[in-house]
C-alpha cells in the first residue's frame, strides 16, 4: 500500500502507515464504532495530537485505507498491456487475484457497516462499470430502471465476492472470475 501526502514528508508517511496498520489490527477484533482514538493511538504508538494533525476520526483513517486499496486496483488495471485487448473476463480474474492476495484487508472493509455502500460503489465503478454500460441494459427500461438494474448487479457482485473471500470456498481467482462472469448476462452479450 502506498501512502500519499501533499508534503511527501517521510515522517508523515511513516506515521500514517503506523496509524493505518494499527486500525487494521484493531478491526480484526471489533467494529470501527467500538474503536477509540486513544486505543488507536496506543496501538500505533503515536500521540493524540499527532493523530489529530492528520485525521479527525478513525473513520477518516478507514476511508483513506479504502481509497488506497481502490487506487491500487485502478493502478493494477492501468498496467494491463494497452497493446492487447483484454476481455472483461480477464480483467475480472486480475481483480480476483488482487482481492485474494489482500483478502484480510478487503474482508475488513466488506464487514464494516460504515463503508459498505461507498466501498461497493467504488469497487463496481472501477471494475465492472463498463460491462454494464447503458447499451447493455434491456432497451425497454427507463433511465431510472437502468440505475436500479445496475444497483442490482452491483449488490449481487459485491456479495458474491464477499462470499467467495469469506467462505470456505477453495475456488481459485480464475474459478471465481468464471463464476462471476457466468452470473452476469451483461458480460455475455
Amino acid at each position: 500500500m502506498t501512502y500519499k501526502t501533499n508534503k511527501g514528508n517521510r515522517r508523515v508517511l511513516v506515521t500514517k502507515k503506523l496509524i493505518s496498520e494499527a486500525l487494521l489490527k484493531l478491526l480484526e477484533t471489533r467494529s470501527i464504532e467500538k474503536i477509540t482514538i486513544t486505543e488507536l493511538c496506543e496501538t500505533a504508538h503515536v500521540n493524540r495530537s499527532t493523530f489529530y494533525h492528520h485525521y479527525t476520526s478513525q473513520y477518516d483513517v478507514l476511508t483513506e485505507i479504502e481509497d488506497e486499496k481502490v487506487e491500487d486496483i485502478k493502478a493494477m488495471l492501468d498496467k494491463i498491456d494497452p497493446k492487447r485487448s483484454f476481455t472483461i473476463r480477464e480483467q475480472v480474474e486480475a481483480i480476483c487475484v488482487y482481492l485474494k492476495e489482500n483478502k484480510s484487508a478487503f474482508l475488513l472493509f466488506m464487514n464494516s457497516k460504515y463503508i459498505l455502500k461507498d466501498f461497493s460503489e467504488k469497487m463496481f465503478d472501477i471494475t465492472m462499470k463498463k460491462g454494464f454500460s447503458e447499451d447493455r441494459a434491456p432497451k425497454e427500461l427507463s433511465d431510472e430502471q437502468k440505475k436500479l438494474w445496475e444497483s442490482f448487479y452491483q449488490g449481487g457482485l459485491y456479495y458474491l465476492i464477499y462470499s467467495w473471500l469469506s467462505g470456505s470456498s477453495q475456488a481459485s481467482p480464475a474459478e471465481a472470475a468464471d463464476l462471476i462472469c457466468a452470473f452476469i448476462p451483461a458480460i455475455n452479450k
